[in-house]
């Protein structure tokens, strides 16, 4: 008997002694656009970060990139149980992994970086356990916005052009009767003079894919602003961008 508890403690000790080996595995990335498709590299691409969500220790970071996805697939067809959303060219990030136990991680995205006035951050966590790839789709983060990129000219005989490029997230185009309609979206511009507001003015679709402008009242001397915003209602999905400009 006393032999056998010496043999159990000896593995015990040997056993305690050996460092466990790390496991290559590998994750992928992907950010998708609300009610359009995947980010990647045509707005900039979007940078991914994955930490320990208990330490806060960077394992890996890079970058997603790649188009953004089959737009029959993605967006006109209805989707089955089961069935990839992405495919070999789909904007993603694979990472590699040393994982030496199960750990909760923290998956972080910034972007998109090609459209600074419409940066925004996002993050979802996910156990990992060594050795248990997450590929095909991966984890798939859904990024609300649009891009909005406004702009105008110098004020003339009393008035001012507002213009705003719209595109949604993934950098899709919004046109008259498309797969995404410029009449299914509501953009705005919010005016203030010198920090008071100063009216309400809807911007038009003016024909051009992606483009909205309205002529606005600028006979008053002052500061103005003028906050632009593109809005969808059937889904909340909101971008935003603003432009200043003096009258004198």
């Amino acid at each position: 008997m006393k032999r056998f508890l010496i043999v159990q403690c000896a593995v015990l000790l040997a056993l305690l002694g050996t460092s466990v080996s790390a496991e290559e595995t590998r994750i992928v990335l992907r950010v998708k656009g609300v009610d359009s498709k995947f980010i990647g590299s045509g707005v900039g691409g979007i940078r991914a970060v994955v930490e320990d969500v208990e330490t806060g220790e960077i394992l890996d970071q890079g970058w997603i990139t790649g188009g953004t996805g089959d737009t029959k697939r993605l967006m006109e067809t209805p989707l089955q149980r089961g069935q990839p959303l992405a495919d070999d060219n789909t904007a993603g990030y694979s990472g590699r992994l040393e994982l030496a136990e199960p750990r909760l991680l923290r998956f972080k995205i910034f972007g998109p970086y090609g459209q600074r006035q419409s940066l925004q951050e996002a993050s979802v966590t996910s156990w990992v356990v060594p050795g248990k790839h997450i590929t095909g789709d991966g984890i798939v983060i859904h990024l609300p916005g649009f891009i909005v990129r406004a702009r105008t000219a110098a004020p003339e005989k009393g008035q001012a052009k507002l213009e705003a490029e719209v595109t949604m997230m993934c950098g899709c185009p919004i046109s008259k009767g498309g797969l995404w309609d410029a009449d299914k979206y509501e953009v705005k511009a919010l005016l203030k003079r010198d920090g008071k507001p100063a009216g309400e003015y809807p911007l038009a679709f003016t024909g051009e894919v992606n483009h909205f402008a309205a002529q606005i009242p600028a006979a008053d001397k002052g500061d103005y602003e003028a906050v632009i915003y593109a809005y969808d209602p059937r889904t909340g999905n909101t971008g935003v961008d603003r432009v200043a400009f003096t009258v004198r």
